[in-house]
């Protein structure tokens, strides 16, 4: 940084000069050192030992002369003592040059020597040099710990002058807002930031508020920006990633709006038989329908709120599952029982463990991952189509458990959005069959919670598959072979 730069740099260190100040009360003889102080403690020794140096160098010159002169001869003795006095005047000359020169490059360590008159001010510029030193050194590892609590922070921080000059910016800054350190230093802010609503807030200059921007150069972000005036002339802009937060607030409305609409229609219907139960007598016959098509709205609204009490159960655990061993072979038995009683022989449903391996993890949650993607292939396939669930361990030891059905198949642009929460390819399909639209949802947290990933292919009349690919650190070999099938 160039020395206009570091001028700013040390301004928001204001609030750190305690310590400095602190460490200075701590030796003060030492860091406290200035040329007024020198000057005063030193006038009176310095004042006596240059007049005393003056005069005996005077008298030695005179002394010298007048032997001469007695010696030899007037002229000589005098022209010796012009010598003499001229080589005193260079002398003189030199070492104040060396003093410039010194000045220039001054090191405690440099070749100084003890002249007479000139010792006292190589003795001050000594001790200012020690005293500098030790605040330069002070300064620096204040700085130094300033830089790093302000990486250390997730907000990013810049710092702007009056005239809206970057002055410095931190790393995490640098990210948020694609600021360049080397390239942008000393440039308006409005020039690197290029956004409209961030260039009105700062001319303005209502810093009371904070500005969103989302139309920046780093893709799907959403930064929160403040101002902070702390000088008269700088500022500091603390700039926040609140993605994360924007899509949840965002996540939270959908949510809310898809779980009213779900159970509206339900609660609709039921307040409707209730209704028409107490105010028309019924026969047997239409009050048995109608407590049939009750019960099975009932059943889907607790289906529903069993499927959102997982995925908040889900979302608030631990990010990772445990690393529990869980019997494919005793699971897939469960699982087929249940697709054999769902599917009441409509479809050819084939259960293959290819592998003498277990699973690691969540008992539980696993059986939830397996079953939504078994049953979605039940519901979706129509009679006398064909189901395959099938687990096996790949080359590179990943565990993969697969269902692949003989349904219509999903057409492409539904593929990235059919994991989504309440999204449905067909909707009027999907709630005759007491879909509640999670389903896929839930799979795929449960995978995230495993470190594992969910795929998903599928071709258009010639069906789906859906595969779970689990991590080999998931995977724990066994001796037995599960093999079973029905048709």
């Amino acid at each position: 940084l160039s020395q206009h730069r570091n001028t700013y740099i040390l301004k928001p260190l204001e609030a750190v000069d305690t310590n400095i100040q602190q460490n200075q009360k701590k030796e003060p003889k030492e860091n406290s050192i200035t040329l007024s102080s020198l000057n005063a403690n030193q006038k009176p020794s310095s004042f006596f030992r240059f007049w005393l140096n003056v005069t005996l160098v005077t008298l030695l010159i005179l002394a010298f002369s007048v032997i001469i002169k007695t010696v030899f001869s007037e002229k000589i003795g005098y022209l010796i003592a012009i010598i003499l006095l001229m080589s005193w005047v260079l002398f003189q000359y030199f070492q104040i040059q060396k003093i410039v020169r010194w000045s220039k490059n001054p090191k405690i360590k440099n070749g100084l020597g003890n002249f007479g008159a000139y010792n006292p001010i190589y003795d001050a510029i000594i001790r200012l040099i020690r005293a500098s030193d030790k605040q330069k050194h002070l300064l620096n590892k204040t700085l130094v710990g300033f830089k790093r609590s302000t990486e250390a922070m997730s907000d990013g921080v810049v710092i702007i002058d009056k005239s809206d000059q970057i002055v410095f910016a931190t790393p995490n800054a640098e990210k948020y807002l694609k600021i360049k350190s080397d390239i942008d230093m000393g440039k308006n802010i409005i020039n690197v930031i290029r956004n409209p609503e961030f260039a009105d807030f700062l001319i303005k200059k209502d810093w009371s508020k904070s500005v969103f921007l989302e139309d920046l150069p780093v893709e799907n972000r959403v930064i929160e920006v403040k101002i902070l005036p702390y000088d008269d002339d700088d500022r500091l802009l603390i700039c926040k990633d609140i993605t994360k937060l924007k899509r949840l607030e965002s996540s939270k409305k959908d949510f809310v709006a898809n779980v009213s609409h779900e159970l509206k229609t339900p609660l609709t219907i039921l307040g409707g038989y209730i209704e028409t139960m107490i105010e028309i007598p019924l026969d047997k016959t239409k009050k048995k329908t109608m407590l049939l098509e009750m019960s099975y709205q009932t059943l889907r609204m607790e289906r529903l709120v069993n499927d959102l009490l997982m995925l908040s159960k889900l979302d608030t655990e631990d990010s990772s599952a445990e690393y529990k061993e869980i019997l494919l072979g005793d699971l897939f038995d469960k699982v087929l029982k249940n697709a054999r009683q769902i599917s009441q022989n409509r479809h050819k449903i084939s259960i293959k463990n290819n592998t003498n391996h277990n699973l690691l993890g969540n008992y539980d949650q696993i059986f939830s991952a397996f079953w939504n993607l078994i049953n979605n292939a039940i519901i979706y396939t129509k009679p006398n189509g064909i189901i395959r669930i099938s687990w096996n361990v790949d080359n590179n030891k990943k565990g993969v458990f697969e269902v692949s059905d003989t349904g219509p198949g999903i057409e492409s642009h539904h593929l990235p959005l059919i994991v989504k929460r309440f999204y449905r390819v067909d909707k009027s399909r999907s709630r005759e069959s007491g879909g509640t639209g999670l389903g896929l949802s839930i799979v795929k947290n449960i995978a995230l919670k495993h470190e594992s990933k969910l795929e998903i292919e599928s071709k258009i009349g010639k069906g789906s598959t859906f595969k779970i690919i689990f991590p080999s650190e998931r995977i724990k070999k066994v001796t037995e072979l599960h093999e079973k099938s029905s048709i």
